[in-house]
């Protein structure tokens, strides 16, 4: 089993959009992992009705 966090993305009504596996590794480069989440988020945001 893999040590770290998981990420979970909820839609407004809280219904899963996207769940990330995150390691230390991952949060090592601050700056790509926040433009990472953001293009997930921006991808949600776009198959919205």
């Amino acid at each position: 089993m893999k040590h770290g966090y998981r990420l979970i993305l909820v839609d407004r009504d809280g219904i899963l959009v996207s769940e990330f596996q995150v390691t230390e590794r991952d949060l090592s480069d601050p700056p790509a992992f926040v433009a990472a989440i953001k293009h997930s988020i921006e991808q949600v945001e776009e198959e919205e009705p």
